[in-house]
């Protein structure tokens, strides 16, 4: 009776843990059904940000290219007319210009009596279709893809800048782009998988398609299968509008599906696509999946062998797979943690927070080291006040690396050890430490980058089993991070000069700007004759002139506070107890310089003399533009000379209105502009869409273009109120008086904005001019 009623507990107990190892098996399938999808949304979420940023970036240079090549024949045209010729006798040096450009292939100068002039005239015959009045008419342009008269198949974009003189157009300049010179230069340094479509959105014809040998049209994309929870039809609503977005279609000759993202170019009606195929984009997320199928699977068969063993091996099958179980949930905690470590480099300490549970340690520990031999180490320390801290010693992360070039550690303080006079293990004795575990991290090329170990752990291990299951992750990390501040660095260094960049500077200043000591220098240098070297010896000798100035100037100044802010101009910043030094600095500076062969001109300035770091700053730049004036004086070079005035009042308006914008705007402000109340005319600091659009639409006068807007974006109760502030006279009579006019209003859709007006610095006798500033309440 007894037997049977134990056999039917038995029976129960089976059947209890029956069914929590069945549960068991669900909750795991369930929760690694989970980690794959969400191991591939993330995998997806990431290609497309980085796809996003590549566009982006794709975007701006194309811009910036067709800009410059247009610029380039305007100052071509520009340079006839000054000349009062249209190509006598100088043809080569004209049209040797385009070697200068950075898409140009060939310039050709059209007259109005339709004869042609270029450095190679095979093109001519190219360009007898163009019209010559409609091209003129519509003044600077780029114009849309044209295939070859004579050879079907091959494409060209034509720029078309008008030579103009005395308000008419006396030739036409014809910039001519090859499409496979375009395709070449923003495609040679994708990865071999990436795809880059370039198209006009109006015509659909593609300019660059990096995936098929013939240019097409965006009409095949209605043709295209999107990926479940994409729409074709969204894609091209969003070309045809000139819309960013992004997709994922079944490509025909990939035969997979491709992660893609748009983005108008700026220029025309220019869209840009990045794509990645499926296999790239969820690698990873697929060889994660596979290791999880095959975890899945090691897991049932244990489960249906666990079936046949008896009761004893039961429980010891429950230990195992609870063992088994926490380390797949430590591991994944790790790869999830350490996912963003690259924005967030707290993460490693968090993760160090698990691995010191895991290995009950009162210290966990991860050292990177730096290929120029530095360290940087991060730490996670227990509550105990009775252990010494040995992560403050600068000699731990070397006393580390050494040890493991005996292999893995797993040390516990032992009195034989004394007897053998192990100098690194004495030496962890007298930092504190009583047991010591610790791994070599290497990268996907074996090379060591790191170590990751814990101390004086609360149990003893017989090996590093678990550090080294999550070692890939911290590997990982560090490329990631390293990956990242490489980026950063991009976006904050010139990368010709290695110096600070513009951004750099224009962020810097701000914190420059709360900096009280009057022992604070800025100095501003130019580099003189880098037009005339780029002209005549071209612009590698240029560049080099630039690398010079800018290796002298941030040994002489440091790097942390040097910046290249323009072609030729730079800037430092330092502190100093008296400005003899400074001066000593920058007499060093041109002695270097001028031994390399090389001339700068420098201005300086302390906020002794000028306690606002913007004015300290254009107080530098004039003081460098005298230098510069007695430079050129004392060469007798007096063509930079006037050339340098001009410069120099150019340089001195935009200056003006810059710190007109740092004193005056902030995030708030819709639009600023600087109204001169005598003659009715504007410059804008910032002035949004829809203002540009009346100012154009009223011939540049400011109370015309007001007068569009407040019929448009005012509500009616306040347009009266407003446009009495258009009497200018009695506008300047209250600026006079010391008021400084104001008035709320409403726009159609409910936003308040408040509109104030300012005496301009520059207000005088000479200058009338306003500031009127729109801000957001």
């Amino acid at each position: 009776m007894g037997n049977k009623k134990s056999s039917e507990i038995n029976k129960r107990k089976y059947r209890r843990y029956f069914i929590m190892a069945l549960s068991l098996a669900i909750c795991l399938s369930a929760v690694s059904a989970i980690a794959t999808k969400a191991i591939s949304d993330l995998a997806v979420s990431s290609c497309f940000r980085e796809l996003q940023d590549s566009t982006v970036q794709y975007a701006a240079d194309i811009r910036t290219d067709i800009e410059y090549d247009l610029k380039l024949l305007e100052v071509i045209a520009d340079n006839m007319t000054k000349q009062n010729t249209l190509l006598p006798g100088e043809k080569k040096e004209l049209f040797t210009l385009s070697k200068a450009g950075i898409l140009l292939d060939e310039i050709v100068l059209i007259l109005p009596d339709g004869r042609m002039y270029a450095d190679d005239e095979a093109c001519l015959e190219q360009l007898k279709a163009v019209s010559y009045t409609e091209e003129a008419a519509a003044g600077a342009h780029v114009s849309g893809r044209i295939e070859d008269r004579e050879k079907p198949g091959k494409f060209y974009l034509y720029y078309f800048v008008p030579v103009v003189k005395d308000g008419e157009t006396k030739g036409l300049l014809c910039g001519i782009i090859d499409l496979d010179t375009l395709k070449q230069r923003y495609t040679g340094q994708l990865a071999e998988e990436t795809s880059f479509q370039l198209l006009e959105s109006g015509s659909g014809a593609f300019l660059i398609d990096s995936i098929h040998s013939e240019l097409g049209n965006k009409v095949n994309f209605r043709n295209r299968t999107a990926k479940k929870g994409y729409g074709m039809e969204q894609v091209m609503e969003d070309i045809e509008g000139g819309n960013p977005g992004k997709t994922a279609f079944f490509s025909r000759s990939k035969q997979e599906y491709i992660y893609c993202v748009y983005e108008p170019v700026g220029i025309n009606d220019w869209m840009i696509m990045l794509g990645q195929p499926e296999n790239i984009v969820l690698g990873d997320a697929e060889n994660i999946r596979f290791i999880l199928r095959h975890f899945i699977i090691f897991e049932t068969t244990v489960f249906l062998l666990y079936l046949l063993f008896v009761f004893w091996e039961i429980r010891k099958t429950f230990r195992e797979r609870e063992k088994e179980l926490g380390r797949v949930q430590y591991i994944l905690k790790i790869e999830e943690i350490l996912f963003n470590a690259a924005r967030s480099t707290e993460r490693i300490g968090e993760a160090l927070s698990i691995i010191a549970k895991k290995h009950s340690a009162q210290y966990a520990f991860f050292i990177i080291y730096n290929e120029n031999g530095t360290e940087k180490m991060y730490t996670w320390g227990g509550t105990a006040q009775d252990v010494k801290d040995p992560y403050g010693k600068e000699d731990f992360p070397v006393l580390c690396s050494r040890l493991l070039c005996q292999g893995r550690i797993i040390y516990y303080d032992k009195k034989e050890m004394d007897a053998e006079g192990v100098a690194e293990y004495q030496k962890l004795r007298q930092l504190g430490i009583s047991s010591l575990m610790s791994i070599p991290v290497d990268d996907p090329d074996h090379a060591h980058i790191g170590t990751l170990g814990v101390a004086n752990m609360g149990q003893r291990f017989s090996s590093t089993e678990l550090l080294d299951c999550v070692m890939l992750s911290f590997s990982m990390a560090v490329k990631n991070i390293i990956s990242f501040r490489e980026a950063e660095e991009m976006g904050i260094r010139d990368k010709l000069t290695g110096l600070k960049n513009r951004n750099s500077y224009q962020s810097a200043l701000e914190s420059y700007e709360n900096n009280t000591d009057s022992n604070f220098f800025c100095i501003y240098v130019d580099a003189d004759g880098l037009h005339d070297i780029n002209n005549q010896y071209g612009h590698e000798a240029g560049d080099n002139l630039l690398k010079t100035v800018a290796k002298v100037i941030k040994e002489e100044f440091g790097d942390e506070d040097t910046y290249r802010i323009g072609g030729d101009e730079f800037v430092a910043f330092c502190n100093a107890p008296a400005s003899g030094q400074v001066k000593q600095k920058i007499r060093n500076a041109k002695k270097r310089i001028e031994e390399k062969g090389y001339h700068i001109s420098v201005g300086m300035e302390s906020m002794k003399n000028k306690p606002f770091i913007y004015e300290m700053v254009k107080q530098a730049e004039r003081n460098m533009f005298e230098a510069k004036r007695s430079y050129h004086e004392d060469t007798g070079d007096i063509q930079n000379i006037r050339g340098m005035n001009r410069k120099l009042e150019k340089t001195l308006m935009e200056k003006r209105d810059l710190d007109v914008f740092r004193s005056v705007l902030s995030s708030k402000y819709l639009g600023v502009y600087i109204v001169d109340l005598k003659i009715d005319t504007f410059r804008y600091i910032y002035i949004p869409s829809y203002f540009d659009a009346a100012a154009e639409q009223s011939g540049g006068k400011f109370s015309e273009a007001v007068k569009i807007y407040v019929e448009t974006f005012v509500l009616e109760e306040y347009r009266q109120p407003f446009l009495k502030l258009l009497d200018y006279d009695n506008v300047e009579k209250r600026l006079n008086g010391g008021e400084e006019p104001e008035l709320l209003y409403r726009r159609p859709d409910g936003v308040e904005i408040m509109l104030k007006i300012y005496l301009s610095p520059e207000y005088g006798e000479d200058c009338w001019e306003s500031i009127w500033t729109f801000e957001k309440v």
